[in-house]
């Protein structure tokens, strides 16, 4: 099953420490017992839940719960513990939860358990998950298989209910020829579904199963036939128009379900002509061509006509869009010349009027696209003029590095008339960009620099550098810096506000047509050069007064802002936060300053100091002491604490304790060493335990590794800076089995 588990370990290795002391310390007669009880509910629907398993992980005792969902451990010894909860159709619980029992008390423990996903799957032969199930379009389908499959660990009841939809003719098991069942753990129950095809609507039928049981159900589509409509076709431009004749022209997108068995056109003097109309209908020869044509003669001379190509199925019939013509009219002819003056994004597009027509057309020009036989629906320019002869329209504004169609036009009776198509492609020349070394590199700040060597066709529209001190091939997605200027040549940006002693990558980049163009990557290294102070021995020391002597053996790069002394009582490596003398920077060599106000008999810890960058460097720490009167420091050993059995398998091994000190007086001069001496005899000197620190204060020992049984004596001490000794008073304690 699965787990929902709340884990720690480390509480039976608690109790079974807590039960030893217990053996060891009291006998049975004594012993004193409690009840653990408490209720298991659902975790959704809070309903108690009969019948589970309560486990006392401790004891390994176990209980059922009663239809209430209740459950009762009595006569449970003093301690810690925990339960776990099992039942069929739910996840097993692992509660970590500490239950203390002591002094004879009834504990409660209510916990809530999550009922198992329901356990139904329906799946194919493959035992893979299904939701559809496809009788598809063939005539001697007429059955199909899934099968029920029980994914829990205990056994369901299943049920199917179908309601007449008039094509399904049954649904039923294949083993006992029942709509209804039982499935073991793990099992599965083959499922046949037969249809009548007969009480199939036209089109694509589906029906909605239900698959019921008592853990859980599912749907599954039923799907037979397919998907059917009318064809799809447009009417094309009519040519060879005469004053009694023309050409209809007809293209089929789309042929429809089932296809269609007939096609042609239909035209009349009013607009949307349709088939069963009383008007003029030709038809077309069904050869699989997706175009098709009908020649048409005894029209009406010098009249307006609409024709609609159409095509029918057993569904109906379908037709194309309206198009106008009219006869008894001299056709005007154009043609497409070659374009001429291409560049990147401009051209000449050249075309000439060879017949005029009649009636004359009324505008002229060309229209242009990506795709061959543009339209003027498609881009679109009108040149001027009238009657026969060449034309020409300059256009701005096209794509580099594309391959476009052109296609001269007329205008003639509100229809266009197209010449030729023709090609033609916009030119394109990388930009070319190359990045030269940096240059004024100093500790925050360079120089970049770059040559744009192409400026490229289309023109870069955007110079510049792009740096990073990670990407050793850095991008305008890492620091980007844009740069003035355009056309060929050298360029350079100054930069400021980098990184101290930190290598950089840069490029010089321009962007052509939006897109990134990157010269070579160059690297560089800004320039640190530490600043360096020390400190010298302090002169004319008094009662309250010094001086101190510092030298600044290199400004560094960048030079410093700031120098002093920071000196301090406390600290033995003082600094800026403490007392703190500052002085104007003034280059290198030695500084002094004489500091009054200092305390008598003291000992002071002093450092020369710059500051860099905004950072303090700092020279060597060095003491002294004003004068005054000697003063022998003062220790206290204080009482032992944290007195701890090392145990194993329940067995004690050993014993650690905490050593504790204090010091109310550090003396002067101040002691230079603290800590503890321990034995099994009184005013131990052996077993030495240095504890770093000075001053006054407490301060203690962490110590392992004591006998059982054993008296032991521990004296604080401190160490006078001549090397003797000051010890604290005898503290005696004792370690026990």
């Amino acid at each position: 099953m699965k787990k929902m588990h709340i884990g720690a370990a480390f509480m039976a290795v608690v109790v079974l420490t807590s039960l030893v002391w217990l053996g060891c310390s009291k006998d049975k007669d004594s012993e004193l017992y409690g009840v653990i009880y408490g209720t298991v509910a659902d975790f959704a629907t809070g309903q108690p839940i009969g019948n589970a398993n309560v486990k006392l992980r401790q004891t390994g005792e176990t209980t059922l719960t009663g239809s209430d969902g209740s459950y009762e451990f009595q006569n449970v010894p003093s301690g810690n513990y925990s339960i776990n909860v099992s039942k069929a159709g739910y996840t097993d619980l692992i509660d970590d939860y500490v239950i203390v029992v002591s002094d004879g008390k009834k504990v409660r423990r209510d916990v809530q358990i999550q009922k198992l996903p329901s356990a139904l799957r329906i799946v194919n032969s493959n035992g893979e998950d299904i939701s559809v199930l496809d009788f598809g379009a063939e005539a001697d389908v007429t059955s199909r298989t899934f099968s029920i499959f029980n994914d829990s660990p205990g056994k369901i009841t299943w049920y199917i209910d179908v309601v007449d939809c008039g094509w399904i003719s049954s649904v039923k098991s294949m083993l006992t020829d029942r709509s209804a069942g039982e499935i073991e753990p793990g099992r599965q129950e083959p499922v046949m579904v037969k249809i009548n095809r007969s009480g199939l609507a036209d089109g694509l039928n589906t029906y909605m199963l239900n698959i019921n049981s008592d853990n859980g159900s599912k749907e599954l589509k039923i799907v037979a036939g397919e998907e059917i409509g009318l064809p799809s076709l447009s009417t094309e431009p009519v040519s060879n128009t005469t004053q009694t004749s023309v050409t209809f022209n007809g293209k089929i997108i789309d042929a429809g379900l089932p296809p269609y068995d007939e096609r042609g056109f239909v035209y009349s003097t009013s607009a949307q002509p349709t088939y069963d109309d009383n008007v003029g209908r030709i038809t077309a020869v069904v050869n699989g061509q997706a175009s098709f044509s009908a020649n048409q003669s005894g029209l009406e001379a010098n009249h307006a006509y609409y024709v609609r190509a159409y095509a029918k199925n057993t569904i109906g019939v379908a037709y194309g869009n309206d198009v106008y013509f009219t006869t008894g009219s001299l056709q005007t002819q154009v043609s497409t010349s070659a374009v001429t003056n291409i560049s990147a994004e401009s051209a000449t597009l050249n075309g000439t009027i060879t017949v005029e027509g009649s009636p004359a057309y009324t505008e002229k020009g060309f229209c242009y696209g990506t795709a061959a036989n543009p339209t003027i629906s498609n881009n679109r320019v009108v040149a001027t003029g009238s009657g026969t002869g060449s034309f020409s329209k300059n256009i701005s504004g096209l794509q580099y590095d594309v391959t476009y169609h052109v296609r001269a036009y007329a205008i003639q009776n509100g229809q266009p008339i197209y010449g030729n198509d023709v090609m033609f492609a916009t030119a394109w020349s990388n930009t070319q960009v190359q990045t030269s070394a940096a240059t004024n590199v100093s500790y925050a700040s360079a120089t970049f620099n770059g040559i744009v060597i192409t400026e490229g066709s289309p023109a870069y529209t955007e110079r510049g550098f792009c740096y990073s001190s990670t990407a050793t091939q850095p991008t305008i997605s890492s620091t980007k810096i844009p740069v003035a200027g355009s056309g060929e040549g050298n360029y350079s940006k100054s930069v400021s506000g980098l990184a101290n002693l930190t290598t950089y990558y840069v490029r010089a980049y321009a962007l052509q047509n939006g897109t990134p163009v990157y010269g070579n990557a160059v690297s560089f290294t800004t320039i640190w050069v530490d600043a360096t102070v020390q400190t010298s021995a302090v002169t004319n020391i008094s009662t309250t007064s010094a001086r101190f002597n510092g030298k600044v053996n290199n400004a560094g790069t960048p030079a410093y802002t700031e120098k002093g002394f920071c000196y301090s009582s406390s600290n033995p490596y003082p600094t800026v936060g403490d007392n703190r003398i500052n002085m104007l920077a003034n280059g290198t060599g030695n500084y002094y300053y004489t500091e009054n106000g200092l305390s008598e008999g003291t000992t002071y810890y002093v450092r020369a100091y710059v500051m860099q960058d905004g950072s303090p460097v700092y020279g060597n720490v060095v003491t002294f002491t004003t004068s005054g009167q000697t003063v022998q420091p003062v220790v206290y050993t204080n009482e032992v604490s944290n007195l701890t059995p090392n145990t194993s398998g329940g067995i004690i091994m050993s014993w650690s304790v905490r050593f504790n000190g204090s010091v109310s007086n550090a003396g002067n001069p101040p002691y230079v060493e603290r800590g503890f001496f321990y034995g099994t005899s009184m005013n131990p000197t052996g077993n030495k335990q240095v504890v770093s620190g000075t001053g006054t204060g407490s301060f203690y020992k962490n110590v392992t590794g004591l006998s059982n049984y054993q008296t032991y004596y521990v004296r604080a001490y401190v160490k006078t800076a001549s090397g003797t000794y000051i010890y604290g008073q005898n503290e005696v304690f004792q370690t026990f089995d």
